[in-house]
């Protein structure tokens, strides 16, 4: 079989523009459907396969011969559910199928470059969508001032999608029998587009003449940053342990800008005295402001001990912080205001800030022979949030991109066995995480008009009762195809 490199460029490229759900806010979401998916990604020290030029570039040494693979997810099944999120006792789900590809690869090794492979690979890095619609509506005495009871109609939608594509070369060299040596670079292109909204309107029942009261505030961006950044890779084997590690430099921003509306107002909302407050406006939008979604430094260690028929793994990753900064800086202050009865602060309106906690998740795997032609592989790996969810704070100035973002955890299992001189890979994988004790996006149940103290307006006071938990069961199939290794 002729197989040339252009052919599989062309499908390197092209498939670039695929992806897959994961999770915004955390660095081990993504699964690539490979061997090293099956162990859980536990394989710093060794076992990373295709997959090297991503975990521990130094591995691309260890395969002797040309590589060529594409992994699919044959199916994702993801259940996201929120209770008390908006009203108490209420509960609301979120459920998403998927069927993508994952990751592509190309291994290679030259004949005049002596202990030297190369490999080259696109794949989605991140990938997070949700939306939510939720209306509650219910009668209430909301307006003091109104006689009797009023419809209060509370509207909420949230939208956020969050993709991270990768395209990346490495270079690998075998030092000495036992020492091998990787770099590898990788250009990110990141976009998110966002929604935050919360509309709140009441009218009195026995007197529709009577005015509408109204609250609204709503918070747009859709925006990318193109970055690189690097990785180098140091494995080190003995007879029956390998060790390796590996180091990410942060990312460097090339270019990035975002288009951010943003928009609080009211309508004849009173005081508490009953008298009528001024309606509130603060709003603006503008383009091309400038933006940047940073990655931290990293640093992996992980080692491989081999056994008999079986092999195990075990790898960590510390992930530096990375304090408050200007994700979307606004460098003009171009809002249009009315309405000075509220403390409502509106310098840098525009603007958006973020930060990265630093974490460290760790990674369990196991390998076994079934047979000369058959593996069977499982493992673990904690999945932690480096910014998780502390409240919806509508008045932030900078204001902060709000995202359901908790900790999870993922279980993998699979076999790998040989077929018409390539392996392939069937696999399934479980996420799970869970929360409570969170505060609510926003409180529908017991709706009041306005309190000065809090600036809460035409919506109760949220309280810490929602809880969220997540169930994904996904599917993986993976094949990588071995050019020149047809003997097997």
């Amino acid at each position: 079989m002729n197989i040339n490199l252009s052919y599989y460029l062309t499908i390197l490229f092209l498939l670039t523009s695929f992806s897959i759900s994961a999770q915004y806010n955390r660095y081990w979401s993504n699964s690539f459907n490979t061997d090293a998916s099956l162990l859980s990604g536990a394989v710093v020290g060794g076992g990373s396969g295709i997959t090297a030029i991503y975990y521990n570039p130094a591995q691309i040494a260890d395969i002797s011969y040309k590589k060529f693979a594409i992994t699919a997810n044959i199916f994702s099944f993801y259940n996201t559910n929120f209770k008390n999120a908006l009203v108490e006792g209420e509960k609301t789900s979120d459920l998403k199928f998927r069927v993508q590809p994952r990751f592509v690869a190309y291994l290679l090794r030259p004949e005049k470059w002596k202990n030297t492979s190369i490999e080259i690979c696109t794949f989605t890095r991140d990938s997070y969508k949700y939306e939510q619609l939720s209306r509650s509506v219910r009668e209430v005495d909301v307006i003091a001032t109104y006689p009797g009871d009023e419809e209060f109609i509370g509207d909420f939608y949230y939208r956020c999608e969050y993709e991270d594509y990768w395209i990346g070369g490495g270079i690998a060299r075998e030092l000495s029998p036992k020492w091998k040596f990787g770099v590898s670079g990788f250009y990110s292109y990141s976009y998110i587009r966002y929604n935050y909204n919360v509309t709140t309107r009441a009218y009195n029942l026995d007197n529709k003449s009577l005015d509408l009261v109204e609250y609204n505030y709503n918070h747009y961006i859709s925006g990318f940053t193109s970055k690189i950044l690097f990785k180098g890779g140091l494995t080190y084997s003995g007879d029956k342990w390998q060790f390796g590690m590996a180091v990410t430099t942060p990312s460097m921003r090339i270019t990035g800008s975002s288009t951010v509306s943003r928009e609080v107002s009211t309508h004849n909302i009173h005081n508490q005295d009953g008298s009528r407050k001024e309606d509130l406006l603060i709003t603006d939008q503008q383009l091309k402001l400038r933006t940047n979604f940073k990655t931290p430094f990293s640093l992996s260690l992980g080692t491989k001990r081999s056994f008999k028929k079986h092999s195990i793994y075990l790898s960590a990753e510390y992930f530096g912080g990375i304090d408050s900064f200007a994700m979307i800086n606004q460098t003009q202050n171009q809002v249009l205001s009315s309405g000075s009865g509220y403390s409502i602060p509106s310098d840098n309106w525009l603007g958006v800030s973020s930060k990265r906690e630093g974490i460290t998740n760790i990674a369990f795997g196991w390998r076994g022979d079934i047979n000369d032609h058959l593996e069977l592989m499982g493992g673990f790996r904690t999945d932690f949030s480096f910014d998780k969810y502390n409240g919806a704070h509508d008045y932030h100035n900078p204001a902060e991109i709000i995202t359901p973002s908790i900790d999870q955890y993922h279980f993998t299992s699979g076999v790998e066995f040989e077929f018409l001189h390539s392996d392939v890979i069937i696999g399934i994988q479980y996420s799970y995480s869970k929360d409570q004790h969170l505060e609510q996006f926003a409180d529908f149940s017991d709706p009041i008009e306005y309190d000065p103290s809090t600036n809460t307006i035409l919506q109760g006071y949220r309280n810490n009762s929602m809880s969220i938990w997540e169930n994904t069961m996904s599917i993986f199939l993976g094949f990588t195809y071995n050019i020149n290794n047809q003997g097997n």
